[in-house]
C-alpha cells in the first residue's frame, strides 16, 4: 500500500470519539460506589489514556500534513489557531461568565485563572493547570507548545533522522531540570509542573509513525495483527500501571513511551494499514461526526455545562451522556467549522 495524503483519516477521526468519551467516563464514574468491584474502578482509574491518545494523534497528523513540504509559517498559525482557539475562548468566556453569576464576586485570584486561561498558559502552573477556566483545558497548553515548536522539528528530523530520538530525550532532560530548578519552597506556582517534557514522547510517537507511513510502500495487511497488539497493551496497561510505582517525571516518561510505542502506536498504525472490522466501525459516517465534533465534548464534557443539565434536566449520567453529544455535535456543524473556515480564509496567503 502506498501511503498517500488525504485530508482526512476516517478511522482516526473515528477514534477521537472514543478517545473523549473514555475520558468522560474517568471524570463520571462513581469511584466511591462500594458496590463496583475494585479491578473496574482500577481500570477506569486509567482512561486518562484517551488524552494521550489526543498527543499521539496530533503528532501523527500535523507530520502527516506537513512534514516534508515547505510550510508557510503565517498560514500554519493561523490553521493552527483557527482550529484551536476560537471554541475554547468562547467555552472559556462562559466558564467565567457563570462563575460570576452563581458567585457574585471578582477577586484577583480570579483575574490570575482567566489570565492563564484565556493565554492558555495555566498548565505550567501546578495551582492553576486544574482550577483555573476550562479543568482539561491543561492537555491544550501542551498541544499549543507543540504545534508552536513542530515546524522546527521537521527542519532538524528531515536533515538527520536521529533527532527523532535526541529531540524527546533533550526536551524532557530540559523539561525535568528546569522544573526542579525553579520549584519553590511550597511549590506555590509549581512552574512547569504539568510540562510538555513528559508528554513529548507521545507527540513523537506519532511524528515517528507519520514518517514511517510517509516513506515506505507497506502491504494492506488483511488480518488485524498491530489493531489487536494495540488493543491487547492499552486493555492491559491500567491493569498494570494501576500499581503504584511512585510518581516522578522518569516513570511518567516512562508510561507514556511504553503506552504510546505498544499501544497507541500499534493501534493508529493498524487502523490506517489493516482491513479490520474495527477499522471500518470507526470509518462509518457517525464515527466520523461524532469524532470531528470530539474537540468540543471534550471542552464541555466537564464544567458548568453537566452542572446545568445535572441541576436543571436530568442526573442521569448517560443522559447527561447523550445531551452533550448532541450539543457537542450542534456547536460543531453551526460555530466550530464555520469559524474554522472563516478564520482560514480570511488570512488566507
Amino acid at each position: 500500500m502506498e501511503f498517500k495524503t488525504k485530508s482526512i483519516i476516517p478511522a482516526l477521526t473515528g477514534l477521537r470519539a472514543v478517545a473523549a468519551w473514555m475520558i468522560f467516563g474517568l471524570h463520571f464514574f462513581p469511584m466511591q460506589n462500594p458496590a463496583i468491584p475494585e479491578f473496574l474502578k482500577k481500570i477506569v482509574s486509567q482512561w486518562h489514556i484517551g488524552v494521550d491518545i489526543f498527543f499521539v494523534l496530533s503528532g501523527f497528523l500535523i507530520t502527516y500534513r506537513y512534514f516534508g513540504k515547505k510550510v508557510n509559517i503565517k498560514q500554519y498559525m493561523v490553521n493552527r489557531f483557527a482550529r484551536i482557539y476560537p471554541m475554547y475562548f468562547l467555552i472559556t468566556v462562559g466558564v467565567f461568565i457563570n462563575f460570576f453569576i452563581v458567585n457574585r464576586y471578582w477577586d484577583t485570584e480570579k483575574t490570575i485563572e482567566a489570565v492563564l486561561s484565556f493565554t492558555m498558559t495555566k498548565a505550567l502552573f501546578d495551582k492553576y493547570f486544574l482550577t483555573a477556566g476550562i479543568s482539561q483545558g491543561w492537555t491544550l497548553t501542551l498541544e499549543e507548545m507543540f504545534y508552536f515548536t513542530a515546524p522546527l522539528y521537521f527542519v532538524l528530523i528531515a536533515r538527520k533522522k536521529i533527532w527523532l530520538l535526541i529531540l524527546p530525550v533533550a526536551i524532557f532532560l530540559f523539561g525535568t531540570f528546569l522544573k526542579n530548578a525553579t520549584a519553590t519552597p511550597e511549590n506555590t506556582w509549581g512552574f512547569m509542573q504539568e510540562n510538555i517534557s513528559v508528554y513529548i514522547f507521545e507527540f513523537f510517537a506519532g511524528i515517528f509513525l507519520a514518517i514511517i507511513l510517509r516513506n515506505k510502500n507497506l502491504p494492506t495487511y488483511r488480518f488485524p495483527i498491530f489493531t489487536s497488539i494495540g488493543i491487547l497493551f492499552l486493555i492491559f496497561f491500567p491493569l498494570i500501571f494501576s500499581v503504584s510505582f511512585g510518581t516522578n517525571d522518569f516513570r511518567m516518561a516512562a508510561e507514556r513511551i511504553a503506552l504510546s510505542g505498544l499501544g497507541i502506536g500499534p493501534l493508529l498504525f493498524g487502523l490506517i494499514t489493516e482491513k479490520s472490522l474495527l477499522s471500518r466501525f470507526f470509518s462509518n459516517r457517525i464515527m466520523v461526526l461524532l469524532g470531528k465534533s470530539s474537540y468540543v465534548f471534550y471542552l464541555i464534557h466537564k464544567g458548568f455545562i453537566p452542572v446545568l443539565i445535572y441541576d436543571y434536566i436530568a442526573e442521569n449520567v448517560a443522559v447527561i451522556f447523550i445531551l452533550i453529544t448532541g450539543l457537542s455535535i450542534l456547536m460543531f456543524k453551526y460555530i466550530e467549522e464555520p469559524l474554522n473556515l472563516w478564520i482560514r480564509k480570511k488570512y488566507a496567503k
